[in-house]
Order: structure tokens, then C-alpha cells, then sequence
């Protein structure tokens, strides 16, 4: 046993410049590159694709290995998920051919697989490009988390080179944070991950006497600049920038009070600067490639160039930052009090909750005459940041120039989960470094507080959304675990609270996702096979009308409709269905596209904001020069100039596939 003792010593004992070794730093993320070869290998995802299964085919999904689809996530299972497919039937293409009149760009704002340069800096979409989709989509599930817990440890084992054990934790915890599992897709994940990668390769900067490590990570960060920015996620991307920036700040504060040169922090920094400006060359000239498609996004109705002002938030906001005891609640299909399930996801934001134990140190520190704690006091002020924006209002024009308005509240959460957890590393590491606990009257205040906090949530939403509770028997259970972890970090038992906030992670949100083998792919079913053989044999424009089976069911067969959910929208396409404009404000917007049943030409709404609903009648002028089939599951749909070709009997529906005939 004490020769274990001693090789584990030998092991986490820091090198020049308290860094940890490349060894120890490969370590995690190499078990992590095993598990995703194991999981992509046997197509396991956590993909909801699976919840088309119970309008196509009676019986148990054998797929299915644990859990059930979560159809709140509708952006992925009938959004992504179903445009990707697309891809994969049309051959991989930069320009999808599903919209008439010129197709949709894969590239933006969809994000979708295909075959040119930018693929490059798609990592998760790699593997379109040589695997089947069902490990194609694993390993596009995989990636973008697996990075996460990556680049989480080696943060925090570069603040904490000592605590591996304790960076596992943090990251796996961190990983099944609910925001996280409630917005699971390449877009949320990429931003945190280079924020991580990009802090961790500050601190290396700044500490590390190799100039190879410098670049080394420069060019990581250098890459995943790219891979962030070709995301195109604005709502995300600002949050953890600003992030980075008062950490980069407050990493020139301390090293300034340390005496390091001016000279000495622009040398070591050069890497950094130097790759990330070659990161956003790459960008501006992918950008500018694709003027017109961003020009177009950036006209529409919705989301266009939207502007939020400061101070939308109220007491809903509070509970919603909050309420981390309550992720569970989040299952039911109204989300937790009265928002849903991703926008009132958040964070166990427990170095947000420790900052009273940052002040503290503050307090100690000068009162001893020491150096202050400069990342702690740089992740509360952009802390207070975020929570200013959220909640005070009337200083709109400064939050413009941070471009806090491109965000919203609810999104604005990642950027204080991150800063969050960039605190807990810091405040462990001062009680590394000194011989002192917070004391135990604030420790105990701390977690009695956040308990108090969680029961006022819970009373709240007994009488707003009472039935909400009924999915989170347990959140008592869970607040006092969480008010346990808050104590046992102020007191520096540390890890005993990463292992318990860990577990408090994965019991919360582990199951948001269920585990599925493959995808459900509708190109098998018997719809699909009759659309794509009669679509070969003679060609023509679609039209889905009714339930979104039938649009995924043609955008799966990759052929031509007038269905889907758009990017840029197509002017030419809606020339067709609106050739005065008369609806250009419903239809010009980011949103699905569906049909339903109507009379004469196609009358355009919006039930939501990013729903677009038209009317469909086969004798009109519209259908009768554009369509050529319909497939419908409308009952209610009129069949007058439509010749029946097929029926199919689905387990609560009949699709029917018609072919438009002259109106007389």
C-alpha cells in the first residue's frame, strides 16, 4: 500500500510551474476517448429519435435500451436528427435539395452533415463521412459531451494538479449538469468547451516556461475558435466569451501583483493572440462565403436581429437560476413552473453559492497583508454581470457594447454555470495553500440558506404549477445533498463534496436522455420505400399534410417538399405558395414548415413563433402547378383533385399518398 502511496505522490506532484504532467493530464480524457470508441462502436446514443416509433409501428421499440424519448427535445429527434438523414439519402450535399426553388444551405443556421471544407472544423459530424448513420449519430451525440468532461478536467486539474480524483468528479458533474442534458446539442457544447480549453491554456501561458505547451494549446484554442464560431449560436457564444475575457483579466491582475513583466505577459500570450486571429480569419471568410444565406437569416421576422433589453427577469427568473434541486420536475411535459423543460434547465452553481466563502477570503487576505484572489473576484464581477443584465434594467446601451442583448435570460445560465465552476477550483486551491477552513458558522449559513431557498422554490410552484412537484418527490432529498456539498467544500472537505456532488448530478439528470441503439430511421419504413420508388420513377414536389410523420417521412426520403423546418427561407419555394407576399411575415422566419388541411390558396400562420402552418387544397393554383404528390394523415383533408395511391395503417393513423390530378 505505501508503495501505491508513494507512486500516486510521484504522480500528481506538479512540475515547473505547479502545472501537472502530460501524462497525468492525458489520462482522463484518453479513458474518455475509449468509452466514446466503445459506445459509437456499438451505436449507442441518446438520441430521441425514437419517439416517431409509436405513430409508425405498434409494440415495444427494441431499440430502446433505457429510459424514453424525450419529445420535449424536439429540436433534435425532428429537427436535426431527421435533417441529417435528409443528408445521408441525397449523398452528403453542401446545399440540400429538399425546398423547391434552390434547396436550403447545410451549412447554416442547421448545421447539418455534408462533404466540403468546413467539415473540418464539424468534428462531431465526422462520422457521416465513414460510418453508417446510426454510428454516424452516436458519434455525433458523443463528441461534443465527451469534449466537455475533457476539457473540465483539464481545467480543473490545472488549477488543482494535486486533485485528479477530484477533477473527474467535477467534470462528470458537471457534464450531467440539466441545463446541459436539457440543451444537448453540438451548439451548447462546443461554446464551454473552448472557454475551458481557452482558460486552461491561459494558465499555461502564464505558467509554463515550454514555449512548445504554449502553442500546443494555442492551437487547440485556435481550433476550437472555428468550431465555436461556425456554431453560430450568438446566444451562447457571448456568454462564455465574456466569461473568458474577465478571466483573462483577472489572470493579468495577478500576474502584474506578481511582478511579471509587461514584456513577459505579451511574449507568453503571443501564441494565444497569434492563433486566434488566424481562427477568425478562417471565420470571416467562411462568412463571407455564405453572405447571402446570413444576410437572409439575419432579415427575418424571427429571430433575426433580435435585441433583448436589461431587466426582463422577476422572481420566476430567481427560481428558475435556482431551482437545481428540482431538474427532475423537468420531465413533465409543462417544464417547472410554467416555462419548459430547456428554458428552465440551470445549474447546481455551487462556486456562484461559495462566493460569500470568495468574500471571505478577500476579507483574510487583506487583513494578512496577502495577494487576493483575482479569478474569484474576476468570476463574481462577471457574475454580476449576468445577474445585472437579467434582473436591472436601464443600461441597455452598455449591455449592447458587452452584446448581452443578443442573449436572453434563460441562455444567459450557461455563462453563470461556467463562472461558476471556474470559482470552486479556486477556492479550493487557496485552502490548499493555506492552512485554513472557511469558518463554520458561514459554512453552515451558506447551506442552510441554499435548503431555505429550495423549500421557498418548492411553495411556489405547489401553488402555481402544483403538479410539476409530482415528477420531483425527492427534491428535499436532493436540497439537503446539495446544502451538504456547500458545507463540505467551505470546510475543504473536498473530496467527499465532489464525489457527492457528482452523484447529486447524475441522479437529478442521468436519465433526461434515454439510451437508444442506432436511430430510428424512417427511409425503412414501408411510407418511405413506396415515396422514394415512385419519386425515382417519375419526379416531382411533395406536400406533408398533417402530423410531422409525414414531413419527416419525405425529408428522410430525400426528396423534394415543400415541408421542413428552415434556415434562410427560400424566396423562391414561398414565390410558389405566396406569389403576393401577403404572408411574408409569418413565413419569413426560422421555423418549421407544415400543412394542413384548407380551401383555395395557402393561407400562412404561425401557432408559434417558430411554427409556420399553411393551408393545403389540391385544386388550387399552388398545388396544381407546383405539387405532384401529397402524402396526409389529415383527416379532415379534402380529396377533391387528388387521385389515391397507396394507404398505409399506422397504429393511430392512416397515411394516404395521393397524386394531384387537374382541377376540372
Amino acid at each position: 500500500m505505501s508503495r501505491w502511496r508513494e507512486h500516486f505522490r510521484g504522480l500528481v506532484q506538479p512540475g515547473v510551474g505547479g502545472l501537472p504532467s502530460l501524462r497525468l493530464l492525458l489520462g482522463f480524457p484518453v479513458l474518455l476517448l475509449l468509452l466514446g470508441i466503445i459506445l459509437v462502436g456499438v451505436s449507442v446514443n441518446g438520441s430521441s429519435s425514437g419517439a416517431f416509433y409509436p405513430s409508425v409501428k405498434l409494440g415495444h421499440d427494441d431499440a430502446l435500451i433505457a429510459g424514453s424519448p424525450e419529445r420535449t427535445r424536439s429540436d433534435e429527434w425532428n429537427v436535426q436528427t431527421v435533417w441529417a438523414l435528409a443528408q445521408v439519402q441525397q449523398g452528403l450535399p453542401v446545399t440540400n435539395e429538399t425546398f423547391p426553388g434552390g434547396g436550403m444551405d447545410a451549412t447554416l443556421p442547421q448545421d447539418l452533415p455534408r462533404r466540403d471544407w468546413t467539415i473540418a472544423f464539424r468534428p462531431h459530424l465526422l462520422g457521416f463521412l465513414f460510418l453508417d448513420a446510426g454510428r454516424a449519430i452516436a458519434f455525433k451525440w458523443w463528441l461534443p459531451g465527451l469534449a466537455l468532461m475533457a476539457a473540465a478536467f483539464c481545467f480543473i486539474l490545472t488549477v488543482l494538479p494535486k486533485r485528479p480524483l477530484v477533477a473527474v468528479l467535477l467534470a462528470v458533474g458537471f457534464y450531467f449538469s440539466s441545463f446541459f442534458q436539457w440543451w444537448f446539442l453540438a451548439t451548447t457544447f462546443w461554446p464551454v468547451v473552448w472557454a475551458l480549453v481557452a482558460m486552461t491554456a491561459i494558465v499555461w501561458a502564464v505558467r509554463s516556461p515550454s514555449v512548445r505547451s504554449r502553442w500546443a494549446w494555442a492551437g487547440v484554442v485556435g481550433y476550437l475558435t472555428v468550431v465555436m464560431a461556425m456554431g453560430i449560436y450568438v446566444p451562447f457564444i457571448v456568454p462564455v466569451f465574456l466569461v473568458v475575457v474577465f478571466f483573462a483579466i483577472a489572470t493579468v491582475v495577478e500576474r502584474r501583483t506578481l511582478r511579471m513583466s509587461w514584456r513577459s505577459l505579451l511574449a507568453r500570450s503571443g501564441p494565444i493572440v497569434t492563433l486566434g486571429v488566424a481562427a477568425a480569419i478562417v471565420t470571416v471568410v467562411w462568412l463571407a462565403s455564405k453572405a447571402s444565406t446570413v444576410k437572409a437569416f439575419l432579415g427575418t421576422a424571427y429571430p433575426g436581429q433580435r435585441s433583448t433589453p436589461a431587466g426582463e427577469g422577476g422572481l420566476l427568473s430567481v427560481a428558475s437560476i435556482m431551482s437545481s434541486s428540482f431538474t427532475q420536475a423537468l420531465q413533465g411535459e409543462q417544464g417547472f413552473l410554467g416555462t419548459n423543460s430547456s428554458e428552465a434547465s440551470t445549474f447546481f452553481v455551487v462556486g456562484a453559492l461559495l462566493l460569500p466563502v470568495g468574500a471571505w477570503i478577500v476579507w483574510r487576505q487583506r487583513r494578512e497583508g496577502g495577494a487576493q484572489p483575482w479569478m474569484i473576484i474576476g468570476m463574481a464581477a462577471v457574475t454580476a454581470v449576468f445577474v445585472a443584465f437579467i434582473f436591472l434594467p436601464g443600461w441597455d446601451a452598455i449591455a449592447r457594447l458587452l452584446l448581452l442583448d443578443k442573449s436572453t435570460g434563460n441562455r444567459l445560465k450557461i455563462g453563470i454555470g461556467l463562472a461558476s465552476f471556474v470559482v470552486l477550483p479556486y477556492v479550493v486551491r487557496y485552502f490548499d495553500d493555506n492552512p485554513v477552513r472557511a469558518p463554520r458558522w458561514l459554512a453552515i449559513s451558506i447551506a442552510g440558506a441554499f435548503f431555505v431557498s429550495q423549500s421557498a422554490i418548492a411553495i411556489a410552484s405547489s401553488r402555481i404549477a402544483p403538479a410539476s412537484l409530482g415528477y420531483a418527490p425527492l427534491w428535499w432529498l436532493i436540497a439537503v445533498a446539495g446544502a451538504v456539498v456547500l458545507y463540505l467544500f467551505g470546510r475543504n472537505a473536498v473530496l467527499p463534496a465532489a464525489a457527492l456532488f457528482s452523484i447529486v448530478a447524475v441522479f437529478s439528470s442521468g436519465g433526461v436522455n434515454p439510451l437508444y441503439r442506432g436511430v430510428f430511421d424512417l427511409r425503412e419504413t414501408a411510407m418511405s420505400r413506396q415515396v422514394v420508388r415512385l419519386d425515382s420513377s417519375a419526379p416531382g414536389a411533395w406536400v406533408g399534410v398533417g402530423s410531422g410523420v409525414s414531413t419527416a417521412v419525405l425529408l428522410e426520403s430525400g426528396v423534394e417538399a415543400f415541408n421542413g423546418f428552415q434556415g434562410a427561407p427560400s424566396r423562391a419555394m414561398w414565390k410558389m405558395i405566396d406569389p403576393k407576399e401577403a404572408f411574408e411575415g409569418q413565413w419569413n422566419r426560422l421555423a418549421g414548415v407544415s400543412w394542413t388541411g384548407g380551401t383555395g390558396e395557402p393561407q400562412v400562420s404561425n401557432p408559434a413563433a417558430d411554427q409556420i402552418l399553411s393551408t393545403f387544397d389540391a385544386c388550387s393554383n399552388f398545388a396544381q402547378r407546383h405539387v405532384k404528390y401529397v402524402l396526409s394523415d389529415f383527416d379532415g383533408l379534402s380529396t377533391t383533385c387528388l387521385s389515391p395511391i397507396k394507404s398505409f395503417r399506422l397504429p393511430h393513423s392512416t397515411m394516404e399518398l395521393y397524386r394531384v390530378s387537374p382541377a376540372d
